[in-house]
C-alpha cells in the first residue's frame, strides 16, 4: 500500500499537470518500508495495475488539515481542469511537509527531484 504525503509541482507553468507525488510505501502491518516519488502518470498506471489484480485501490492520501487518510480512486483523476484532482490540491507541498518533519524532529530532509 502507498500513502501519498506531499506533492511536488512542476516549476514551469506550462507543465503544471506534470507533478510528482511523494509517498510512503507501507507493509501489511502499516510500517513504513520506503519513501519515494512518482509522477502522476506512474501513479495512475500503478492504480490500474492494482485494480486489475486486486479489484481495489492500493493508494491513500494524507491531506492537509485532516486527521485521517482517504482512499485515492481512479475517478479522482477525472475533472474539468486537467491540473486538478480530488486529492493532490489538498496534499501538502514538499516544503510544507518538510516543515512538518522538522516539527517532529525526525532529522529527515526531502528535496525536489531534478526533472
Amino acid at each position: 500500500m502507498y500513502m501519498a504525503i506531499a506533492v511536488e509541482n512542476s516549476h514551469h507553468p506550462a507543465n503544471q499537470s506534470n507533478y510528482r507525488v511523494w509517498h510512503l510505501e507501507l507493509d501489511s502491518n502499516g510500517s513504513v518500508v520506503s519513501i519515494g516519488a512518482m509522477t502522476r502518470e506512474e501513479l495512475v498506471k500503478d492504480l490500474f495495475q492494482n485494480y486489475r489484480s486486486k479489484g481495489e485501490s492500493n493508494w491513500r492520501a494524507f491531506l492537509k488539515d485532516r486527521e485521517d487518510s482517504t482512499v485515492i480512486e481512479l475517478y479522482d483523476f477525472i475533472s474539468k481542469n486537467p491540473n486538478e484532482n480530488t486529492h493532490f490540491g489538498n496534499l501538502p507541498t514538499l516544503s510544507e511537509f518538510q516543515k512538518t518533519l522538522e516539527q517532529l524532529q525526525l532529522r529527515m530532509d526531502l528535496q525536489p527531484i531534478a526533472a
